[in-house]
């Protein structure tokens, strides 16, 4: 008997390796735990399935290209943390649509299209030649739902951070609940910022502001408007559910302030995320809505500028007097601008404030109850005429209105007159 001891107790430590894990595995996929063999052999640990995500990117009918199938790698993290993968098939846009169409017939349809051209969706004529819109039948148009920036990426962006396509979820597809899941994620801040956490106050007036303003409750928002809000015509009335608001911080101080919000939206016919800038002048005790803008140059290329914005205004002292405001030159009132001989475009034209303690300009084009926002800083001449060129406006066949912002080093702001045009 001591013999035979002597053989168990010499047994071969791989053929332990090989025996334990076998046992540990069972172990481990009950309780979903990681294990090691006291041999040092290693288990890997069991992971649930995810849910899939089918992705369907289609590239350019003018480029013709099959574009790539890579999948943006926040989107990809976002979509794991939820228990979700993604899977992206490329096709190239001729012959897309009766791929898709064969797709629905045999409910083999994609949970999100990604498109390069919105002629994928309603048709279009290229040089490559003609190509069939995937929503020419009113019966399929209702199945799709864009999504608005949370699946950005899918398409790339473009050099000033647009995205270059458009995202659709198409409700009948067999996990479309869990693309429309990832749409509406919680939002994320731009982590390229650097803000000031908001006040107490600020966050108790920049949140209901802007739920009021993304909703389009104008009547609630009215409360909190500054009086020189520039106001325009709502052609296309808002009419989001928003389900989650972050403030990201502030640029600014005790007088004038900059605030990026980000949201969670649903409406009828459009998911996803906004992103939101408001700017805020504190008159007396109450913060005030100046004006609002989910506008992509307003939300993106425009607070680039903004640091050095308020870097120029001075410590809060005795105020001053509102400086000269800037005069308008052209075009006329309810004119548009005449490109000049041999020129694409024509410009907005005027005279800066002639006011010495004027650091820098926000020349605002407002339309939709939104606005486009460009930011000027003081040339030093006031008597040089300044001007925007109209091509960096985007045509909404709607009503414009456009004026110029004058900002002292005291943060006190004058308004010029404002004109109209038609766009």
């Amino acid at each position: 008997m001591a013999r035979r001891a002597r053989v168990i107790s010499y047994f071969p430590l791989p053929f332990l390796c090989l025996l334990v894990p076998i046992v540990l595995t069972a172990q481990q996929q009950h309780l979903n735990l990681d294990a090691k063999t006291t041999c040092g052999c290693s288990v890997e640990r069991h992971t649930p399935n995810l849910e899939e995500i089918i992705v369907w990117k289609v590239g350019s009918p003018y480029q013709g290209e099959t574009p790539n199938a890579t999948i943006p790698p926040d989107l990809e993290r976002s979509a794991q943390k939820m228990g979700f993968k993604i899977t992206v098939k490329a096709f190239p846009a001729m012959g897309f649509a009766q791929q898709f169409f064969e797709a629905l017939e045999k409910g083999q349809e994609p949970d999100v299209l990604a498109i390069d051209n919105y002629g994928i969706i309603n048709g279009i004529t290229t040089p490559l030649g003609d190509f069939t819109g995937i929503a020419s039948d009113e019966t399929i148009r209702a199945k799709l739902v864009e999504v608005t920036e949370s699946l950005n990426g899918l398409e790339g962006l473009n050099q000033l951070g647009n995205r270059n396509g458009w995202e659709f979820l198409t409700t009948t597809s067999k996990h479309s609940k869990a693309a429309k899941s990832l749409a509406l994620r919680s939002p994320e801040c731009n982590q390229r910022w650097t803000l000031t956490p908001l006040t107490q106050d600020l966050q108790e007036n920049a949140i209901p502001i802007a739920r009021a303003y993304l909703q389009g409750d104008r009547s609630s928002l009215a409360a909190w408007e500054d009086p020189e809000r520039l106001h325009t015509d709502v052609e296309d009335p808002k009419q989001r559910n928003v389900a989650e608001i972050k403030g990201c911080g502030y640029w600014g101080d005790e007088r004038l302030a900059f605030v990026p919000i980000v949201a969670s939206y649903e409406s009828a016919r459009a998911l996803g995320q906004i992103s939101l800038l408001l700017i805020l002048r504190k008159q007396d005790t109450q913060w005030q809505l100046l004006t609002a803008s989910t506008d992509p140059i307003s939300v993106l290329r425009f607070p680039e500028g903004i640091p050095k914005l308020v870097s120029l205004l001075e410590e809060i002292g005795t105020p001053r007097e509102d400086p000269f405001p800037a005069n308008l030159l052209a075009p006329e009132d309810g004119q548009y601008p005449v490109p000049a001989q041999g020129q694409r475009f024509g410009d907005f034209v005027w005279q800066p404030s002639a006011s010495t303690d004027v650091v820098a300009q926000i020349i605002e084009f407002a339309y939709n109850d939104d606005a486009r926002l460009f930011l000027k800083f003081f040339s030093g001449n006031s008597l040089a005429n300044e001007q925007i060129s109209d091509g960096q406006l985007w045509t909404t066949r709607g009503l414009w209105r456009w004026r110029v912002w004058s900002i002292s080093d005291s943060g006190a702001i004058s308004f010029s007159e404002s004109r109209t045009f038609s766009h």
